[in-house]
């Protein structure tokens, strides 16, 4: 009995040694999966990570073996052995579903980079008709300011320039009306009040007309006559002013001694002798006073027969026709100037000097 319970007891001693194996066996197995699971684990996310720095011209294919890899997974973790699944089974499951899982979200973060490659507004024509991109806003408000300070440029320049176009007119004005007043101002005192020029006296028109009336010589023709001989501008010449010889007359040797005679005086003067003008030192009549002058004028210088016979002249007095009167001084040779007749009749038609012959 004792030698059958030794037997059992090592026969159990046996069994449980070799199930005790068995199971350390068994669990040596395990951790060895695990350990390569783990290891696999390891060995994915590197892979994983060198995925996410792939470039993306590779992206499909890594999405492609991405779901082929899960597809064979689960084919794997479908299979069951009799008594569930083993270890090793299950660590590759989870190996599988590690690298899935890291596949799928590395194919969606390289489809979203790609997705966001794909509708850039250079790669797509739609795009480029899309809203600006942040960095074309910053353009287009700076050029949007820039056309507002351009047309405020403009607006402020147009303002000066209206501001300029009436200050000028306003000075011109201003000069326009000075310049009136002041050539008004000259024309009050270069004539008189009956419009002749000032450096015609009363006096010279009483004696023109006391020799109308006394000899018949037109007395518009005699005030023409002082005009256009003496008068420069608005003052007499030096000869009228200084030898009180209003008509230009030249001296003659019978003149001496005649009623309010100085004596000869010398001066420039101008001639015209065949159509040509020359300028030449003559002498010229002095006279006591400028009514002498025309006084001799009258009583002497017209009394000559060059003058006295000449049938215009004689013409003009029986007619009392002050520009007839200066043809037969023209015709009569007063003056050098072909044109003399044609001045005196000017200055008498500018002035009104036939009013004086009635």
């Amino acid at each position: 009995m004792s030698g059958k319970s030794k037997s059992a007891g090592s026969a159990r001693s046996t069994r449980s040694s070799r199930d005790a194996g068995s199971a350390s066996l068994s669990s040596g197995k395990t951790r060895a999966a695990k350990t390569g699971g783990q290891a696999r684990n390891t060995s994915s996310s590197r892979t994983t990570a060198a995925k996410r720095g792939a470039s993306s011209s590779k992206a499909a294919s890594a999405q492609k073996q991405a779901s082929e890899k899960g597809r064979s997974s689960r084919s794997s973790s479908g299979s069951r052995s009799k008594g569930g699944f083993s270890g090793a089974n299950r660590g590759s499951a989870k190996n599988v579903a590690g690298k899935t899982a890291s596949s799928h979200s590395t194919a969606r973060a390289e489809k979203t980079s790609s997705s966001r490659r794909s509708f850039s507004p250079r790669n797509t024509d739609a795009a480029r008709c899309s809203a600006p991109s942040r960095e074309a806003r910053p353009a287009r408000s700076q050029e949007r300011r820039h056309g507002v300070v351009a047309r405020g440029a403009r607006v402020v320049g147009r303002s000066y320039l209206v501001r300029f176009a009436a200050v000028l007119a306003l000075v011109v004005t201003i000069a326009f009306v000075a310049s009136s007043a002041v050539s008004a101002k000259q024309g009050a005192s270069t004539q008189r009040a009956d419009g002749l020029p000032a450096y015609i006296s009363d006096e010279m028109v009483a004696v023109a007309r006391a020799m109308r009336q006394e000899y018949g010589h037109p007395a518009g023709c005699t005030i023409a006559q002082i005009i256009q001989e003496s008068g420069q501008g608005a003052r007499l010449s030096r000869l009228a002013e200084e030898d009180n010889n209003l008509f230009g007359m030249k001296w003659s040797d019978s003149f001496k001694g005649k009623h309010g005679v100085v004596g000869p005086a010398s001066w420039g003067t101008s001639e015209e002798y065949d159509g040509k003008t020359v300028t030449i030192t003559d002498a010229f009549v002095e006279f006591e006073s400028k009514k002498a002058c025309i006084e001799f004028r009258s009583s002497v210088f017209l009394q000559a027969s060059t003058y006295a016979d000449n049938p215009t002249i004689r013409r003009a007095i029986e007619t009392n026709n002050s520009a007839l009167m200066a043809w037969g001084l023209q015709d009569a040779g007063w003056a050098t100037d072909s044109s003399y007749a044609d001045r005196l009749v000017a200055i008498m038609d500018q002035y009104d000097l036939y009013r004086f012959d009635a």
